[in-house]
C-alpha cells in the first residue's frame, strides 16, 4: 500500500512515538528540504540528533579536500559509508584494533588487524547518484528519493519495531544486528544483504554519546517501511497487552 500522512499518524499513534523518524535521501538539497544544516569538519552524523529533533535536514556533501585526520564534510567514516570515499588509509585495520603500523590510535574493536581487514574487504559501498546525501525528516513529496528510513526509539518501542518489521516473515533471523559504524548502518550494510532485512542501529560505541542513553534505532528499506506503516488492525500494536505496557510506562513517569 502507498504511504500516506494518515497512515503515518496511525503508526506513530500506535507506538506513541515522539522520537525522530529520519530518512536518508539520495538527492541534492533544495528549499523543499529546509531547514538545512551542513555536515562540517569531522563531525559524526549523530551529533546532529538535536537538529533532527528540530525538523532540520543534514546535508552531507562529497568532500573535495581534507584528509582522514582533517576531514571537511563530516567524519571520514561517514564519507566512506555513504559511498563518497572508497579507500581507507593503509593502517585502517590497525586503527580499528592495535594502533600499530602508523595508525594515529587503536580502537580495540576486533581481536586482530587481520580480522579487521577481512571486515573492511567485505564492505559493499553504496553508489550515490550525485554529490550529496540528505538525512532528515520523512517527506512524502520526496519518497522516491528515499533509500532507508531510521526510527529512533527506546527499548520498549524498539522491541515493537523489531516485531513489526518481521511480522510478515517466519525467519527468526529476519532482523540484523550488524557490526559497523553508526552511519554504516543507515545505508551501507544494506548493500551486503541477500534479501531485504531490517537493521538494529545505534550500537556503535563512538556515536552513542550524541544521543540519549535510552535511545536505539531500527533502519529499514522503503518497501518494508510502507509495510510496517500499513500494519493490519489485528496486529499486536492494536492489542491491549501492548497498550498496557505503554500505559504502565506513562504511569511510572507520572508517579
Amino acid at each position: 500500500m502507498p504511504l500516506t500522512e494518515q497512515a503515518m499518524e496511525r503508526f506513530k499513534k500506535a507506538l506513541r512515538l515522539t522520537t525522530p523518524i529520519i530518512t536518508l535521501y539520495d538527492a541534492p538539497p533544495d528549499e523543499s528540504f529546509a531547514p538545512l544544516v551542513e555536515a562540517k569538519g569531522r563531525a559524526c552524523s549523530f551529533c546532529y540528533y538535536p537538529n533532527w529533533l528540530r525538523g532540520e535536514t543534514l546535508v552531507v556533501r562529497q568532500a573535495e579536500g581534507g584528509s582522514f585526520m582533517n576531514p571537511t564534510n563530516g567524519c571520514p567514516g561517514l564519507q566512506s559509508h555513504l559511498g563518497f570515499q572508497k579507500k581507507y588509509p593503509p593502517w585502517m585495520a590497525n586503527f580499528l584494533t592495535d594502533g600499530k603500523n602508523g595508525a594515529p590510535m587503536g580502537e580495540g574493536l576486533k581481536a586482530s588487524p587481520e580480522l579487521a581487514q577481512e571486515w573492511l574487504e567485505k564492505i559493499n559501498y553504496p553508489q550515490p547518484s550525485g554529490e550529496t546525501i540528505l538525512l532528515g525528516p520523512l517527506r512524502l513529496a520526496h519518497w522516491e528519493k528515499a533509500r532507508t528510513i531510521t526510527i529512533f526509539a527506546d527499548p520498549d518501542r524498539l522491541s515493537a519495531l523489531m516485531t513489526l518489521s518481521a511480522y510478515w516473515s517466519s525467519d527468526p533471523d529476519e532482523v540484523q544486528a550488524a557490526f559497523s559504524s553508526g552511519c554504516g548502518m543507515l545505508w551501507e550494510v544494506f548493500h551486503s544483504h541477500q534479501k531485504d532485512r531490517p537493521v538494529i542501529g545505534c550500537t556503535d560505541i563512538a556515536m552513542r554519546k550524541y544521543i540519549p542513553p535510552e535511545i536505539m534505532c531500527l533502519t529499514v528499506t522503503r518497501r518494508r517501511f510502507e509495510q510496517m506503516v500499513n500494519f493490519p488492525d489485528d496486529a499486536f500494536l492494536m492489542k491491549t497487552w501492548w497498550n498496557d505496557l505503554m500505559d504502565s510506562r506513562e504511569k511510572g513517569k507520572s508517579s
